[in-house]
């Protein structure tokens, strides 16, 4: 179930890799296994590292989940196994020229059950607005969220939402056979504006 199954487009949310239901993450020289899942108000974080003996896991409902699983894990790892959690991204300084250039190939929507999105240039830079859809919508406040995106490399920005400290990455790419899609918050959706 470890084996390599597939790549996956964003290396930065969650591991390099996925096996038979397990993420493969690849951690100073280490290979880990991982399965990571939320909800409105829950998050949950496994991480195994068999070389070492160990398992770490983390159930939470706080509102900021992925920075405390930064902060624990990176200890709890680093003590315990004495492997270095990778760090995760950060704008570069200085930033990118031409941040309208950059995200003009991906304006655009995007949309997978449960979310709309959409990617546009807005006054103060590109943008990403998603909208939760369906019966989800009726369990969250406010079901429309904008998060500016700030160019990091090629096809690939970062967000922070105003509550959290850790950026979050925004991918896209395409598939071999054309179709389009943004990778943001470990999901997948497809453009389906062309």
């Amino acid at each position: 179930m470890a084996d390599h199954q597939a790549d996956l487009p964003d290396k930065y949310s969650l591991g390099d890799s996925w096996g038979l239901g397990w993420i493969r993450f690849g951690w100073d020289g280490q290979r880990l296994y991982g399965h990571d899942g939320n909800t409105i108000g829950q998050a949950a974080f496994l991480r195994v590292l068999p070389e070492a003996g160990l398992a770490v896991t983390m159930l939470t409902n706080n509102d900021g989940s992925r920075d405390l699983y930064e902060d624990l894990f990176r200890e709890l790892v680093a003590e315990l196994a004495g492997v270095d959690m990778p760090r995760p991204l950060t704008p570069p300084q200085p930033p990118l020229d031409d941040p309208a250039g950059a995200i003009a190939p991906y304006v655009g929507r995007y949309r997978r059950a449960g979310v709309d999105m959409e990617v546009f240039s807005g006054d103060d830079g590109p943008m990403l607005r998603t909208e939760v859809t369906g019966p989800l919508a009726e369990l969250v406040p406010d079901p429309v969220d904008e998060y500016p995106l700030v160019p990091y490399g090629p096809a690939l920005f970062l967000t922070k939402p105003p509550e959290a400290e850790t950026w979050f990455p925004v991918t896209f790419y395409e598939l071999p056979t054309g179709e389009r899609y943004l990778h943001f918050g470990a999901r997948a959706t497809p453009r389906v504006d062309t």
